[in-house]
């Protein structure tokens, strides 16, 4: 451990860890010194070694004079220099004048002058009164230690055991003063502890007698994976110095921050080590002190979220870990819509009261591995990593909108607060966090300008070609004159059976420029400009089509489900529409499945019940989508011919984490199986949650565990190669597509 020299400008907490050390290392050469000689030189060594001084110099007085017993150069001392050959060339030549700084301390023992101790610095003299004081005291210790090497005489016997009891008072009062110190044997199995001072006991809460005997490491306890440990492990096997940060532990449980420095004590004739000397020292102010700091440097003061700066460590290391195992990232910048309204009708403390509530709720809704981060304002980011595709990024963005959907309760008033989303996926949308946090802001003002409350990925075309609403509308319009939509069919499989029962179709827009794009992408617009009326109908027609193919390709005729929007589900003459469809391909109504949601049916329930009789009457099956996110109402479901409820993926997704989706998704299968009904999971990734779905009686499940939704080629050869779940089970990553 090479020392901090006094010559050198250094910190006051690197000055006292020096101080330390020194002390340590003149405790432990009073300790093991022979002669008189012996002692002052070791001394001298201690000085110029852990001391970091440029010469240190013992002079005893004999007959009047003073006699050079031992002198030592530093490290640091001007080349050439010499060593003084009598205590009269001290101050005879120049060059010993020559330092910048020296000390000449006096050595005295029983009221009697013994000798002197010269200490010199080479460059600027930084003897602060700290440093002044420990000199002072480790020479009234070596005046001591020779004081008892003097008494040999029967008369002096009384003065040997004054000088022994002086040192060892002396010691004490040095040791005790803010630092714990305790000695261990070396020459013992494990180490026990022989001697701890007063401070010792006040930093730990153990007393003397309660540690004599053990081995220093109870004050560890089990927290043993810390780097420091090894340093100190190392310093006891090599017999020499060691100095680390460590977690300790009070008596009470309490932790402690010990920077600790440990000295080895040689015998008598320097050649074995029969102590060690650890200097304890309680730095928890100073760590946690560092700790504030670097958390007010990577949180937001207000809501305690990550900021900017830690936000962009978090992407960059999301973006490493997808490159490694393959995987997506999303990054969502969320906007809260009109909160300047807000903010100008309460005052900055209510509307800060709400954005802690934001942030609060924010978190709940991700997971303890996502990021969620404040940039400012009202302005937050959600980091989502290890995704598969867009759709898992989309059920947060459904989560935080409905966790955000709740009324807020601010200085006595209710408020609602819904938030603009604008989302881009790596590495489809940018390869760094710079990039991908601004096409999401790009996105998160398509969604300001298509009425908020809303959320939307971002797409190419809204950088470069700045498409507005009619621009998108019409680029909709030819997809459906030139057949850019293709559906894509995820299987469903039975619990039970493992085999496949089904699919559901899911619609995707293959632009001949940009790609594929996912219906989370364009559905909303469709929507909204009423082109989800021909679109939906598209879908029916291109599933009836590939149904009638399998079939003539001699497949087993398995059912298919189909989402239906809710504009296309108040439309008068759905029911006409599938029947001619289902007539004109000659497909059974059994082969297929409607897929509805909870406020569809909700929304008018006289119009609801006589289209899904009709659709019925078809011999169609009727699902209930997303059941648990909405009404979830038992009247609905017995007054309508439901035949199946699916959990949404939104539970599923933390099924093994969090005990309240559990919860949901328990509650929902025994009560759909009570009133007869069919349950299908969805977004199924893991055989943890599969494992927890079979045990709760799930029927079928669909998800990336099995197979990503693939093109309807892809789909057939699972049929045709009889793919079961337990091939999935086998598979090393599931996903057999």
């Amino acid at each position: 451990m090479s020392p901090q020299h006094p010559n050198e400008d250094v910190s006051g907490e690197d000055q006292l860890r020096r101080l330390l050390a020194l002390l340590a290392h003149c405790h432990a050469a009073a300790g093991a010194a022979g002669s008189e000689a012996d002692l002052a030189a070791r001394i001298c060594d201690s000085l110029t070694g852990c001391g970091g001084y440029s010469l240190a110099c013992v002079g005893l007085l004999e007959n009047g004079s003073h006699r050079l017993v031992a002198a030592r150069l530093g490290a640091d001392a001007a080349a050439g220099a010499m060593l003084p050959s009598d205590w009269q060339d001290l101050d005879r030549f120049p060059q010993f004048s020559a330092f910048a700084g020296s000390l000449s301390l006096p050595l005295e023992a029983g009221g009697k002058a013994l000798g002197r101790l010269r200490i010199y610095a080479a460059a600027r003299a930084l003897f602060s009164p700290e440093e002044h004081q420990l000199l002072r005291d480790i020479a009234t210790l070596l005046a001591l230690a020779l004081a008892v090497r003097r008494c040999t005489s029967e008369a002096e016997a009384a003065a040997r055991q004054d000088a022994g009891e002086a040192l060892r008072l002396r010691d004490r009062a040095v040791e005790s003063s803010s630092n714990g110190i305790m000695i261990t044997s070396a020459t013992q199995l494990d180490h026990p502890i022989t001697y701890v001072n007063p401070a010792f006991e006040r930093i730990t809460g153990y007393s003397a007698a309660e540690v004599q005997g053990r081995n220093g490491r109870f004050l560890v306890r089990d927290d043993l994976q810390q780097k420091g440990l090894n340093e100190i492990r190392a310093a006891l096997r090599d017999r020499r110095e060691g100095h680390a940060i460590l977690r300790n532990y009070r008596k009470d449980g309490s932790l402690f921050w010990n920077e600790l420095h440990l000295a080895p004590v040689l015998d008598e004739s320097g050649q074995s080590t029969t102590h060690f000397v650890s200097v304890i020292n309680d730095v928890s102010d100073r760590i946690h002190y560092q700790e504030q700091l670097e958390y007010q440097a990577t949180h937001d003061v207000l809501t305690g979220l990550a900021n900017r700066s830690l936000l962009a460590d978090r992407i960059s290391q999301a973006i490493a870990l997808a490159r490694r195992d393959r995987r997506l990232v999303g990054v969502m910048l969320l906007d809260l819509d009109r909160f300047k309204v807000i903010n100008d009708g309460l005052g900055h403390a209510p509307a800060d009261k709400l954005l802690k509530t934001v942030a609060e709720r924010l978190q709940t809704a991700v997971r303890d591995t996502d990021t969620v981060a404040r940039l400012g304002g009202d302005e937050f980011v959600i980091v989502v990593g290890d995704i598969l595709d867009a759709d898992d990024v989309a059920v947060v963005a459904g989560k935080i909108q409905r966790a955000l959907a709740q009324p807020l309760f601010v200085e006595g008033k209710e408020l609602f607060v819904t938030a603009s989303i604008g989302v881009s996926l790596f590495p489809r949308d940018g390869e760094t966090g710079d990039i991908l946090l601004r096409n999401a802001d790009v996105a998160m003002y398509r969604v300001k300008e298509y009425g908020r409350n809303n959320y939307r990925f971002y797409l190419p075309e809204m950088s470069s070609m700045a498409l507005d609403r009619l621009d998108m509308e019409g680029n909709l319009r030819r997809a459906l004159e030139t057949d850019e939509f293709q559906v894509y069919y995820q299987p469903k499989v039975s619990l039970q059976q493992g085999t496949i029962v089904g699919a559901e179709a899911l619609l995707r827009w293959m632009h001949p420029r940009i790609g594929q794009i996912n219906p989370n992408e364009f559905i909303p617009l469709a929507e909204e400009s009423g082109l989800i009326i021909p679109l939906g109908e598209k879908v029916i027609e291109l599933v009836c089509r590939q149904i009638r193919a399998w079939r003539e390709e001699g497949l087993p005729p398995l059912k298919v489900a189909i989402n239906i929007s809710a504009r296309q589900f108040r439309q008068e003459n759905l029911g006409e529409t599938v029947r001619r469809l289902l007539e004109e391909y000659q497909v059974p109504g059994e082969m297929l499945d409607i897929e509805l949601t909870e406020s569809m049916v909700m929304h008018d329930t006289d119009h609801a019940a006589l289209t899904l009789r009709e659709l019925k009457d078809l011999g169609v099956t009727l699902s209930l989508d997303d059941f648990g996110t909405g009404y979830s109402s038992l009247s609905y479901l017995k007054r309508f011919p439901i035949d199946c409820l699916k959990i949404d993926r939104s539970f599923v997704r933390d099924i093994n984490s969090n005990a309240d989706d559990a919860a949901i998704a328990s509650a929902v299968i025994a009560m759909a199986h009570s009133l007869g009904l069919n349950v299908v999971a969805e977004g199924v990734e893991t055989a943890e949650q599969l494992a927890l779905l079979r045990q709760h009686g799930c029927d079928e499940f669909q998800g990336y565990f099995f197979s990503r939704a693939v093109p309807a080629g892809d789909y057939a050869l699972l049929l045709r190669q009889g793919k079961t779940l337990a091939d999935a089970e086998a598979a090393p990553d599931g996903d057999l597509a």
